[in-house]
């Protein structure tokens, strides 16, 4: 039974269950504060109510759903696939909290943008609502569906971007590990054919730092209460992306936020006759404690175009929940949770380089994945220590790489639109050899978090690695600049893009950053800066030390850099600089 002539369409029963269902949703705290989302969602159910699913395809929802211009191109622009995975986490969020008892669920399975519609059980499913074979799109069926098939839906995504993981480098043996080959170097042992195994699971929010996006005294004026909205649904847009690291809530305005969060950032706007301030404040929930204050400065009321409040809003975004960001640096002090201390932990080793971090870190994590296969920023963390982040491990040691790669396709089947897991690719495949296929996974990192400093840093290293610093320099600059607590790393790529250029002047930047720290890589730059500069003693003093704290480099200096992901040309050029050029 259809409504209307046209075919597929669903009937008046079915139709208004799903769009209340779509209410509920859209009136959830997680898409209230998310308007592109929340279009999305609107526009792929009302086209499957009205029988066009075939119609979903990512030109028409960029710009009919997204606002995009007619000459919009989907091969260029990823912003449909993007905000495609941020939906279906978005909903599986929904699922797995508020809307837990709903008569109906709306999915979006991968491969497709068409939802499907599980009902909880037979009883209630609507006869005749379901979407005829052949009128479904090909890339996912808009209908009701019961039992396994429905429970399936629900489940969500199973494989996600695995088989294009591994046919970019053609590698499945991964699947076939032996089932009692432990992971090394840890005080638990976990199975690494538990990574083939994982599915995508309910979001594990509670894991995460919680933090609300509060207006605890909305402003009488409209204009100022549309202006603090708009700024509120920006920032929480923005720091939504960091999704490894933070879970958001957008309580509405008026709210505190409850007690069932870490921090609370609360906004408020002060106001004269022609001028606005933005006022905002940084509240541990647990104590009670003003972590951070900041304020906007004044501007002209209504003088701040779209594009601008945007900015400022990512600013912020970054500035509170990078990695190495105001959020993450005050829970250092009392991880909330296991999983928020293990995560805070992997990403504090990128910053000492130390072996006794490295294995607590990874003991961490193991436990973590062993107790919860379904944590995907584990599993991203893991692909990455398993590499050996002090360039000491060695990478001829195939068990090693494709356990790597196993993590990291777990982590991108577990989280499709989750940046951290394509950032750990990015690694992963760099130093199996597939450099192409790691700028790619880094490109799509960038793009799933375009306001994440650590994924800047690693594909501006990355281009610096293999000889093109005049692609890396731009994004190392930008880290710099937004990452105030951020590890030497960075510096150090930036020097040695500048050094690879021949600008000595643009690599003083970063000297004083290589000399107050110790790790191999800055021990590194400040050895190629005393070469430069012709001073032996500081040159000799650098390579001692850096060899005492990488022996591998003291032995074999060629073969410490190749691991590290350096091209020949490069490691040729930096070797002759420090007097090795036959070693």
């Amino acid at each position: 039974m259809t409504d209307g002539d046209a075919p597929g369409r669903l009937d008046e029963r079915a139709a208004a269950i799903i769009r209340a269902e779509l209410e509920r949703i859209l009136s959830s705290d997680g898409f209230r504060a998310a308007p592109q989302l929340s279009s999305f969602l609107s526009f792929i159910v009302e086209r499957a109510v009205e029988g066009r699913a075939s119609e979903l395809k990512g030109y028409t929802i960029a710009v009919e759903a997204l606002g995009r211009p007619a000459d919009f191109n989907p091969q260029i622009d990823p912003i449909v696939r993007v905000e495609a995975g941020r939906l279906r986490r978005a909903l599986a969020q929904y699922y797995a909290g508020e809307g837990r008892a709903d008569p109906v669920q709306l999915s979006m399975p991968v491969g497709g943008y068409a939802p499907v519609f599980a009902f909880s059980d037979a009883a209630a499913c609507p006869t005749g609502s379901a979407t005829p074979a052949d009128e479904r799109s090909g890339e996912a069926a808009a209908a009701p569906e019961t039992g396994p098939r429905a429970a399936a839906a629900r489940r969500g995504p199973m494989v996600a971007l695995a088989a294009f993981g591994i046919a970019l480098v053609g590698l499945a043996a991964w699947y076939l590990w032996p089932s009692d080959t432990p992971f090394e170097g840890a005080s638990r042992k976990v199975a690494p054919e538990l990574a083939g195994r994982v599915q995508p699971a309910a979001i594990h929010a509670p894991q995460l730092l919680r933090v609300a996006i509060t207006i605890p005294s909305p402003p009488a004026d409209p204009k100022l209460a549309d202006l603090l909205r708009r700024f509120s649904n920006l920032l929480v847009d923005a720091m939504a992306r960091f999704d490894d690291i933070v879970t958001i809530k957008a309580p509405p305005p008026g709210s505190t936020g409850g007690e069932d969060i870490d921090y609370a950032f609360e906004m408020s706007l002060q106001a004269t006759d022609s001028e606005v301030e933005g006022l905002g404040r940084l509240r541990s929930v647990r104590d009670g404690r003003i972590v951070w204050t900041a304020s906007t400065g004044r501007a002209p009321v209504g003088g701040l175009a779209e594009a601008e409040l945007a900015e400022r809003a990512r600013r912020l975004a970054t500035r509170l929940t990078e990695p190495f960001g105001i959020i993450p640096a005050d829970a250092r002090q009392a991880p909330p949770s296991p999983a928020s201390r293990c995560i805070l932990r992997a990403f504090d080793l990128r910053r000492t380089m130390l072996a006794e971090d490295d294995l607590a870190a990874r003991a961490c994590l193991e436990q973590l994945v062993e107790q919860d296969p379904g944590f995907y920023p584990a599993w991203a963390h893991l692909a990455v220590l398993e590499l050996g982040e002090s360039g000491e491990t060695d990478l001829r040691d195939k068990s090693k790489l494709d356990r790597s790669l196993a993590a990291a396709l777990a982590a991108i089947r577990l989280a499709p639109s989750g940046a951290r897991a394509y950032q750990a690719m990015m690694k992963v495949l760099l130093l199996r050899g597939a450099v192409d296929e790691a700028i790619q996974m880094g490109r799509e990192a960038l793009a799933r978090n375009p306001y994440d400093p650590d994924i800047m840093a690693d594909l501006g290293a990355l281009f610096v690695r293999r000889g093109r610093p005049a692609e890396g320099l731009p994004l190392l600059e930008r880290a710099i600049a937004l990452s105030v607590g951020r590890p030497a790393r960075y510096d150090f790529y930036a020097f040695l893009g500048s050094y690879l250029s021949g600008s000595a002047k643009g690599g003083e930047a970063y000297a004083a950053t290589l000399a107050a720290d110790h790790t191999p890589l800055s021990l590194l730059g400040r050895a190629l800066l005393a070469a430069s500069e012709g001073d032996q003693q500081k040159l000799s003093t650098a390579v001692s030390e850096l060899t005492e704290r990488a022996p591998l480099f003291g032995s074999d200096p060629r073969g410490y850099l190749l691991r590290r992901g350096f091209s020949e040309e490069v490691v040729t050029r930096l070797l002759a600089a420090l007097g090795l050029a036959g070693r």
